[in-house]
């Protein structure tokens, strides 16, 4: 008996040992086939992921040698995970990021490859909108490949203003003239949603450009010039004349801006501020998009430039060139016209890419891709360093609530502008 056991033991030790070196073998022959792949790490939105997944199955299909490691978060978890992987020194390979300031921390702080060289070979001047490439600079290198460009217009409803008469606005005056004429009419001029400042912001960015000029409004960006300035003031002041006017919603400085559109479907208000996302949103919201028209906010400006930002995605300056040559080429690939062409219903638009045409169903996208062209400033939130952003903020909020007069507003926002520098 005991010689059986030990004959038993021994064969089980044998198979094991045998199992093993299988086991093994298999997972060296799985190894070695892995490391004939490229694997390319890529960080992007939630919302992102019906835009990227077939294009990504499909790029590598094409190229079986990378594989594309895809994973998604929200934005504000987008963001932090970015800043702490920055950090820890763990970004991926390529990541979708915005413009200006909220992008820029990564080539200021040599994350970023700098992509100048492969624009220069690819030919992206012909691939890409001039504006769009042009926003992805920072200190003259290419910081991303872009992916989408976007400018700001006034929504406004249709059926309201020809009801009441009332002529699309090509100046500041006439623009205040319709807003006074839309009260007059029991009609709430501009839905806002003033909660985390970045809605009443818009207004605020379209103002000061009216009062400030294209050349002092950008010194003032770049902190070149003394925010204790008499256009800053009149730009406040206007500010509070429009709310006390009720030229905005009552309470609208902690209303929530994703709910700023319910009062513009429902007639309550008859112009929003946006981008060419809302033709899409009002299509979800099953509005009839026949109502919608849009213009530029009339500054009385030349050019008349109209707040933009550009989205893009950006690659790592440490990963390996291998990679970093994969990454670029998959950024190139999921941006380019053909891809778009291909998925149009899965992206937003407009894109970065040139030559693309605007599907008929994003009736008003045209009218500010015009627009685009014609002039363009980074949007205030992309434009200011992050610190600033806080401040400017909060200083148009307590000029709303009444706690800054004009004056001791553009004092705060120079004072914070001191500090940051």
């Amino acid at each position: 008996m005991k010689r059986l056991f030990s004959l038993t033991m021994i064969t089980v030790l044998v198979l094991s040992l045998l199992s093993a070196c299988n086991s093994q073998g298999n997972e060296s022959a799985n190894s070695s086939e892995s490391s004939d792949k490229i694997t390319v790490e890529f960080w992007s939105l939630d919302t992102q992921k019906a835009v990227y997944e077939p294009v990504i199955e499909e790029f590598e299909k094409e190229h079986p040698e990378i594989d594309i490691k895809f994973s998604t978060r929200t934005v504000d978890a987008h963001k932090e995970g970015l800043k702490v992987a920055a950090s820890s020194d763990t970004l991926p390979d390529i990541w979708f990021n915005w413009g200006g300031t909220l992008g820029s921390f990564y080539p200021e702080n040599g994350l970023t490859l700098d992509l100048t060289e492969y624009a220069e070979q690819g030919k992206w001047n012909e691939l890409y909108l001039e504006t769009a490439l042009e926003l992805t600079k920072y200190e003259g290198q290419i910081t991303g490949v872009p992916t989408k460009l976007a400018g700001l217009g006034m929504f406004y409803r249709k059926d309201i203003f020809e009801e009441l008469g009332i002529e699309v606005p090509k100046t500041f005056e006439e623009f205040e003239a319709v807003m006074a004429k839309l009260k007059e009419n029991d009609i709430t001029p501009v839905s806002v949603g003033g909660k985390f400042g970045w809605h009443t912001m818009r207004f605020t960015e379209a103002v000061l450009e009216h009062y400030a000029g294209p050349e002092l409004k950008d010194q003032l960006i770049n902190l070149e010039q003394s925010w204790d300035n008499p256009a800053v003031e009149k730009t406040y002041a206007t500010l509070k004349e429009w709310e006390e006017k009720g030229y905005f919603p009552t309470g609208f400085i902690t209303a929530d801006p994703n709910e700023a559109k319910m009062p513009f479907y429902s007639g309550d208000a008859a112009m929003i501020l946006e981008g060419p996302w809302f033709d899409t949103t009002a299509t979800e919201d099953e509005f009839d998009l026949g109502k919608i028209g849009v213009f530029s906010f009339p500054t009385d400006q030349e050019p008349q430039r109209v707040s933009s930002f550009v989205e893009m995605l950006q690659i790592n300056s440490n990963s390996s060139k291998e990679v970093q040559d994969a990454a670029v080429e998959f950024a190139v690939y999921a941006t380019s016209k053909e891809v778009v062409d291909k998925y149009k219903d899965n992206f937003e638009f407009p894109v970065a890419a040139a030559g693309v045409e605007i599907p008929e169903e994003f009736p008003n996208v045209p009218t500010l891709v015009d627009a685009l062209n014609k002039g363009a400033f980074v949007i205030t939130d992309q434009a200011l360093p992050q610190e600033l952003v806080v401040k400017f903020f909060e200083t148009q909020d307590n000029v709303i609530t009444g706690e800054f007069t004009p004056k001791e507003a553009a004092e705060f926002l120079q004072k914070s502008a001191e500090e940051v520098k």
